[in-house]
């Protein structure tokens, strides 16, 4: 099963703290226990947890915004958007529906080249002290979209306006791509293609995963997780401007594994490690020449290649034009 990191647990149980609950009947009302030292609860819990504090305040928000926003919303919102057959436009119309709705946290999407933008404003940030529901909204947004085209959508960036927090590395395990904080928006960024897929669900589906609600959308993925998932997890990094690719040999360990055990699983995934380094070689270029002002040569170097003209050419490779000419596509 599962699990949730305890920080996840403790801000949710925040949440109704702020607004007059008593934490310890809660958690007795519940039947859960938490010992001193626990750093991790079952999904399970979690869920149970955020049911009761969504139905005790009334309020999907989780009482982090000014006005609450009724349970049901989400929903409602959910059938309205199963008219509508690409991802593409059912967000479009989720974040419409939404912005209408309320004043307390508006979204936009957005195609920057082959870049999707997913925009969040949150007009009170500091009723949400430690960003518990900021994470948890964006989380359901990017659940929910893959959920709708049963693919999990791979980003490519998390921007947060706030500084980097303690628990970070946590919340890698929630958003397994490259986090950037301090940034002048908050944002999910994933490839755009992804927006021209068809909802695969059913409405029986729906009613079921609403009724299952926040299970399949606040847990960290388990075992189910890719060992290329798992891969680009580690390599991708907000500590260092330098994208840093360890040995094969290394990046087992780390895995608690052999090489040849960790070869022989990539290539069930079909795929191998310098296919999934030349992926986020290409996906970082991208996100480099869409979302910066960097020039080719910083890019280069910060890709790991020896020299402009060899990043050029790889570039060419996995886009069909040069940086330069991609990089004015996007004025």
């Amino acid at each position: 099963m599962a699990k949730v990191d305890i920080h996840y647990f403790n801000q949710a149980l925040a949440c109704a703290v702020r607004k007059g609950f008593d934490g310890d009947k809660i958690l007795l009302s519940l039947g859960i226990t938490i010992t001193p030292n626990q750093q991790r609860v079952d999904g399970e819990q979690m869920t149970r947890l955020v049911q009761y504090v969504w139905a005790k305040l009334n309020d999907e928000f989780l009482g982090c915004t000014k006005h609450p926003c009724k349970t049901g919303i989400f929903p409602f919102m959910a059938h309205h958007v199963f008219h509508y057959k690409s991802l593409d436009k059912m967000l479009e119309q989720g974040i419409s529906f939404y912005n209408l709705v309320t004043d307390d946290v508006q979204m936009k999407l957005a195609r920057v080249g082959e870049v999707a933008e997913l925009e969040f404003v949150f007009s009170h940030p500091e009723l949400d002290p430690k960003h518990f529901f900021l994470e948890f909204w964006l989380i359901i947004w990017h659940r929910f979209s893959s959920w709708l085209i049963d693919v999990k959508i791979p980003l490519s960036q998390v921007c947060f306006t706030h500084p980097k927090p303690q628990h970070s590395q946590e919340a890698k395990l929630l958003f397994t791509c490259r986090h950037s904080f301090n940034r002048p928006a908050v944002k999910l960024c994933f490839h755009a293609k992804y927006l021209d897929l068809p909802c695969v669900r059913t409405r029986a589906e729906l009613t079921r995963f609403l009724r299952d609600s926040p299970a399949d959308l606040i847990t960290i993925p388990g075992s189910g997780q890719s060992f290329k998932a798992k891969i680009r997890a580690i390599l991708i990094h907000d500590e260092s401007d330098i994208l840093f690719c360890p040995s094969f040999e290394i990046l087992a360990l780390s895995l608690n594994m052999s090489a040849q055990t960790l070869r022989r699983r990539l290539k069930v995934e079909g795929t191998s490690y310098p296919m999934i380094k030349d992926e986020i070689r290409r996906d970082l270029a991208i996100d480099y020449l869409l979302m910066t002002n960097r020039n080719i040569t910083d890019i280069s170097t910060a890709l790991g290649f020896s020299e402009p003209r060899s990043f050029t050419r790889a570039f060419k490779q996995w886009t069909g034009v040069s940086p330069s000419k991609y990089n004015r596509a996007k004025v």
